[in-house]
């Protein structure tokens, strides 16, 4: 293996383990965007005076015509997408969010909000004094739940909406209308406020979600770095994400202007507030990130009229993170999904496209995969013929080389100008098999996207011991953590490099060449295949299925198509010019 080829193999090797940085350098965190380094903290004690939340009363509170004692009450709200308990302290604030299809770690039915849930979807805003309305401990009365109790449950088989009153102490009037529907993700939220002239720091107010989504996937790194908060303003979006972020360090990100809406994700899972009519007018993201858990705000400042009163209405979603749901709202939600750099975009969105048109034929992806690396190799066979093709040549030439080594011993340059007359004349490419490799990393980093971006692949089976697609295979536990493997013993990874050695192995010179090309020769073949193993040991099951499989396929196309059809034409061509040693058939 000359030098050239060699250096070839190195360039590949540093591509690919270069590939993650470079999607890093192409969507870099916006640093200068990021305002403040110190976070927000909104300290929830109960105001002094009150009781706990579960007992809390407000005889003082005059709802509308309503004058009465109001307690608060959690009720389950509950349709075919989700499951959620909605509290009347603060008016509708979300603490629970099951989503129905889907399971946590335990196989339970999965809930985004951590345990201690309280104020998401609170209204805020300052009075005249500068002190903080503290809505989320005001229960708002819902004359719908007078004869409810806590813990009660509202099917929602039809269109319905809950209504929630209040006025503060200060004489603010304060209406939030939610109106759920059977079977979407998403809900919507009226607010209107009046009376507040002379009462309000400023005409606006904030609607908040305040806690992040828990840890959902069994890699809490990968959910972790993926995880994000965004804005969009016009054309426009602003964005603070985790890749970058140092442990324990809060960042803000505040926006003035035109605000369409806000999103919360993390790797599988999106929420968003979006106003429908009025836009909001500046927003403020921030997120945190710890070791194995993350928290997260996202605020929406809305303007107040002068006519001391104003209604607003927003449509308010948590739901899985599919690119063809996200899109459906026709508001650019899609855009919060990392489907890599511009070099790798078209590859992954084309895969995924890819993925689910057979899905819909072959309804395990698992198989689908299969499909899809046959595809591949079929559509990308006439590419890699006459590479393999120069390759198998490349073997059958060792004899002459090798001649022309002993011929020109004392002179390498003539002996390098005599080596490429002959790779002219025999129509040899010396750097041809690099083309292989170098075509399969766009689709290899491709598909390393989708499965760490699409939700479809999360939890889904291929058979046997492979459970989910989107993480390693997971055979069996070590019950220790073996270095460089972790925890877990992966079997796929193993198998993909058993067949990059054969494949290396039949794509060798043959043994031929000087003593110190035939050792360089026999680091490479074990080089490459041993970087990719210890590569890809933690990637998906579904990527690492991909490439074995893909191998395979390869180690079939030279042994039993190439191979034999460029060794039958080299002896037509070679009539025992240079005493190849071909195999005859039985």
């Amino acid at each position: 293996m000359d030098k050239k080829t060699i250096m070839a193999f190195v360039v590949i090797g540093v591509i690919i383990l270069l590939m993650p940085y470079y999607e890093k350098w192409m969507n870099p965190v916006d640093e200068q965007a990021v305002i403040a380094q110190e976070t927000t903290t909104y300290v929830r004690e109960t105001p002094q005076g009150q009781q706990p939340e579960k007992e809390i009363l407000h005889p003082e509170i005059d709802i509308q015509t309503r004058d009465i004692y109001v307690e608060s009450k959690d009720i389950i709200i509950a349709n075919e997408k989700y499951v959620m308990i909605l509290s009347n302290l603060g008016g509708g604030t979300v603490r629970k969010y099951e989503l129905k299809g889907y399971k946590d770690l335990n196989g339970n039915s999965l809930n985004l909000l951590p345990l201690d849930a309280a104020a998401n979807l609170n209204i805020s805003f300052t009075n005249i004094y500068q002190d903080e309305s503290n809505l989320d401990y005001i229960a708002f009365d819902c004359p719908e739940l007078d004869n409810m109790v806590w813990g009660d449950t509202i099917f929602i088989d039809y269109e319905r909406t809950l209504t929630f009153n209040t006025q503060t102490k200060d004489g603010v009037k304060i209406k939030k209308v939610f109106t759920f529907f059977p079977d979407r993700y998403d809900f919507q939220l009226d607010v209107t406020l009046a009376d507040y002239l002379q009462k309000m720091a400023g005409l606006k107010y904030s609607l908040i979600w305040e806690d992040g989504f828990v840890i959902t996937e069994k890699s809490a790194i990968d959910d972790i770095i993926y995880s994000g908060v965004y804005a969009q303003m016009g054309t426009e979006m602003a964005k603070i994400e985790l890749r970058k972020a140092k442990i324990d360090e809060p960042k803000i990100l505040n926006t003035d202007g035109q605000t369409d809406w806000v999103v919360f994700k993390s790797k599988y899972f999106t929420g968003f507030m979006a106003p429908l009519e009025s836009k909001g007018i500046r927003s403020e993201l921030g997120i945190t990130k710890g070791k194995d858990s993350r928290d997260f705000t996202t605020r929406i400042d809305m303007r107040l009229s002068k006519g001391n009163y104003q209604q607003d209405s927003f449509m308010i979603g948590l739901l899985p993170g599919e690119k063809n749901l996200l899109s459906s709202y026709n508001i650019g939600l899609e855009k919060t999904m990392n489907w890599g750099g511009p070099i790798i975009k078209p590859f992954s969105i084309a895969l995924l496209w890819l993925l689910q048109f057979f899905y819909r034929l072959v309804p395990n992806y698992g198989v689908v995969i299969l499909i899809i690396s046959v595809v591949i190799k079929i559509i990308t066979f006439p590419l890699t013929h006459k590479s393999y093709s120069s390759m198998k040549r490349m073997q059958l030439l060792q004899p002459k080389i090798k001649e022309l080594q002993a011929k020109y011993s004392n002179n390498k340059q003539q002996l390098q100008q005599k080596t490429m007359e002959l790779y002219k004349k025999e129509k040899v490419n010396p750097m041809g098999g690099c083309l292989p490799m170098l075509l399969q990393l766009p689709l290899l980093y491709g598909l390393f996207v989708v499965f760490r971006t699409a939700i479809e692949f999360r939890g889904a089976p291929f058979m046997l011991w492979m459970k989910d697609l989107s993480a390693p295979d997971a055979m069996f536990s070590f019950g220790m953590n073996v270095p460089l493997l972790g925890t877990e013993f992966n079997l796929l990874p193993i198998l993909m490099t058993v067949l990059m050695v054969i494949q290396q192995r039949m794509s060798g010179t043959g043994g031929g060449g000087t003593e110190q090309q035939a050792q360089q020769q026999k680091m490479m073949m074990w080089l490459m295949p041993a970087m990719m193993f210890f590569l890809f040991y933690k990637f998906s099951s579904g990527l690492v299925l991909y490439y074995l499989t893909f191998n395979a396929l390869t180690i079939l196309q030279q042994k039993f198509i190439i191979n034999k059809s460029v060794e039958k034409q080299f002896v037509e061509t070679h009539p025992g010019g240079l005493k190849v040693n071909i195999p005859k058939k039985k």
